[in-house]
């Protein structure tokens, strides 16, 4: 059973979903539930993983994730694998811990990383996005 924030949370992303004149599809709602529930980020062969197999196919996976980075509703991240995963965009901005060997993805949200972005708005600029990945070899993999 999804929780009431899961819900909210849904609700939201369905909301920016209508703004954007997309349609909402049975496999556009089956990938934003699943990114939802399950925080990112995931390959489109991930999500397909995730969702049902019924609701739809891989290439549809690929194409719904396509028009939804489109739409802004989903942000890529690169981690230099040559793989693209994708997670909420509304979500807030937070960087990854990723081990190595396992594949393993940690969120890190440091108030400490957040002195680089005001440091950097005190420059002046604005419109700023980054991405800050670190990457080693988890606990488990050791």
């Amino acid at each position: 059973m999804k929780s009431a924030s899961s819900t909210d949370k849904l609700e939201e992303v369905l909301g920016e979903l209508k703004k954007s004149r997309l349609k909402l599809t049975k496999p556009r709602k089956a990938i934003l539930l699943a990114l939802v529930q399950n925080h990112g980020p995931f390959t489109a062969e991930e999500i397909h993983k995730i969702i049902s197999k019924k609701v739809c196919d891989l290439a549809t996976v690929y194409r719904c994730v396509a028009s939804l980075e489109e739409a802004e509703i989903l942000r890529r991240v690169e981690f230099g694998d040559d793989s693209s995963r994708y997670e909420l965009a509304h979500d807030t901005h937070h960087h990854h811990l990723i081990c190595t060997r396992c594949k393993r993805v940690e969120i890190v949200d440091e108030p400490e990383l957040e002195e680089i972005d005001r440091f950097v708005k005190k420059r002046g600029y604005s419109n700023i996005t980054h991405s800050l990945e670190f990457f080693g070899i988890c606990p488990d993999c050791l």
